[in-house]
């Protein structure tokens, strides 16, 4: 259990999966529709992996924990706004 007590562990494993989720939900929104109307909903699935991938390397092999731990804050937060916008205005 001592895995639980790292920053590293959380930071690298649902921090990143939720900062993911999110991302991909808010690219819905600001992603173009294209021809079929469907390029918004179907892009975000087939790069959810790679933003996943890319964010998970990113902060579980920096040496600077704390600005993996800002860049993650970042873009929960822009996402979050892009969502709040497109819901609520």
């Amino acid at each position: 259990m001592l895995f639980l007590k790292n920053r590293r562990f959380w930071l690298s494993g649902p921090a990143t999966l939720i900062v993911s989720l999110l991302i991909m939900l808010a690219m819905a929104v600001w992603f173009p529709a294209g021809a079929g109307n469907v390029n918004n909903i179907m892009m975000p699935l087939v790069l959810f992996p790679l933003i996943w991938a890319i964010l998970f390397f990113y902060t579980y092999l920096t040496t600077n924990m704390r600005r993996a731990q800002w860049l993650l804050a970042a873009l929960f937060v822009s996402n979050s706004l892009i969502l709040t916008f497109q819901f609520l205005g």
